[in-house]
């Protein structure tokens, strides 16, 4: 260690040997002497300044581009920053109209389903109450059974069958209609309203599809309740025909009630709707039409006398037309029929209606006569009690008296009688009808 400093030494001392100043000033020389140390030292300043020099040097003469690159760099990141901006602005503005066309299409398809649910929902309602009437009356006459008071077997349903079925059933409207329905599905799911790919593409097409399946659930629907409607029409048409009044004697035409709809506004020709909403509204209206009919029809049917004035156990004892009279023996005409029971069994309403006349009557006894309009008055005579007046209002199976022997009687019974238009008409008649309101 000691021979390498000693080697540094020497090294310093050929470089930096002892130096020696001469300065002469007024006749006087003074020298300055230098050693080696002295030398480094000083030599290791100026080294210093030098070194300081060249980087201030350097530092003034780059720091201008330094400057000038960094704010190149600035203004690159900056321009990279408003071009990253701008393009989520347009991503963004992008969102905002794929956005606004969804909830275009989704409330299109909305105001559309909302539409035909409204009207479905109406039709249901209407068509479940006229069902609901219908199962009244049903079970009103399934109480008073047949004309000797045979009860239901098989329990009460709506309708059965009154003549033989057609040889070739005609084409189920369900199945026309879900035929038209499916394609009308397969349809909107190859094709969209929608041009365009992405997301939006997809979210519009999957919810035109789910409308689409809700639109055949909405169109059976509507040919179910049509094709029920159109049965039940058909079933009380042939009830009334079965009595000898035929249903044009009794509905009038039906017109569009449209309660299922309410609506209004300026016409629009069906060439301008969408083809699909036009033929469910055309279905609705043809369905809607079958739940008027049904309704005027069961109005009247709920007015017609089919039950048997007395709902207890009875006895036929007379029937309608030309019989031997009982009291004299010769042969006579008899306007109604005769039903036998047990003393002061009640005599009741065979429809709704109103009690026209409640009093006593020369060979009838004691009697009251009911209005059920379109035509139709009940007489109820021969009772031993009244327990109506006239001007009073009475449903089906509403006391109006018990059963007697006054006026012209051999016995204790009830004479019934059923007058259409002012002509009498065969009481057993309507009365085996009822019969197929309730039976199965």
């Amino acid at each position: 260690m000691s021979r390498r400093s000693g080697k540094y030494r020497r090294m310093l001392s050929r470089f930096f040997k002892e130096r020696q100043i001469y300065h002469r000033s007024d006749g006087v020389v003074h020298f300055i002497s230098m050693s080696t140390k002295t030398q480094v030292a000083l030599a290791f300043v100026v080294g210093a300044a030098l070194m300081w020099i060249a980087y201030a040097s350097v530092n003034v003469v780059f720091k201008e581009q330094i400057i000038v690159a960094k704010e190149r760099d600035f203004r690159v990141m900056e321009t990279t920053l408003s071009k990253r901006l701008v393009d989520a602005q347009k991503a963004y503005d992008d969102v905002n109209v794929l956005n606004h066309i969804i909830e275009q299409e989704f409330d299109s398809t909305m105001d559309d389903i909302s539409a035909r649910h409204q009207m479905l929902r109406n039709m249901v309602e209407r068509k479940a109450t006229i069902d609901q009437d219908i199962d009244t009356l049903a079970n009103g006459l399934a109480a008073a059974g047949g004309p000797n008071g045979q009860q239901p077997t098989n329990g009460n349903r709506v309708m059965i069958d009154i003549t033989p079925g057609e040889p070739t059933p005609r084409q189920s409207r369900i199945s026309i209609l879900r035929k038209e329905a499916a394609a009308e599905v397969l349809k909107r799911k190859s094709s969209s309203n929608f041009s365009g790919d992405g997301p939006a593409a997809d979210a519009i097409q999957t919810m035109e599809i789910a409308a689409a399946e809700l639109f055949l659930e909405q169109t059976l629907l509507i040919a179910s309740i049509e094709e029920k409607a159109t049965q039940q029409i058909e079933a009380l048409e042939m009830v009334l025909e079965s009595t000898g009044v035929t249903s044009e004697s009794l509905v009038t035409p039906a017109k569009i009630s449209n309660i299922a709809l309410a609506q209004g506004g300026p016409f629009i020709d069906l060439a301008n709707i969408d083809g699909s909403s036009a033929r469910f509204f055309k279905h609705a209206n043809r369905a809607l039409e079958a739940v008027d009919e049904l309704a005027a029809i069961q109005a009247a049917v709920d007015y017609v006398p089919l039950s048997s004035p007395l709902t207890v156990s009875r006895r036929f004892t007379s029937g309608f037309g030309i019989r031997r009279d009982p009291i004299n023996g010769r042969h006579s005409s008899h306007h109604g029929i005769d039903f036998a029971a047990a003393w002061a069994s009640p005599v009741t309403a065979t429809a709704a209606g109103l009690v026209k006349f409640a009093g006593t009557r020369s060979g009838f006894g004691r009697v009251v006569e009911i209005d059920h309009g379109n035509g139709f008055i009940t007489r109820y005579a021969h009772m031993n009690r009244i327990s109506v007046k006239a001007g009073q209002k009475v449903n089906l199976h509403d006391k109006v008296g018990e059963l007697g022997s006054s006026g012209r009687s051999t016995g204790p019974h009830v004479h019934y009688e059923i007058h259409f238009k002012g002509r009498p008409v065969n009481p057993r008649r309507f009365i085996e009808a009822g019969r197929y309101v309730f039976e199965s």
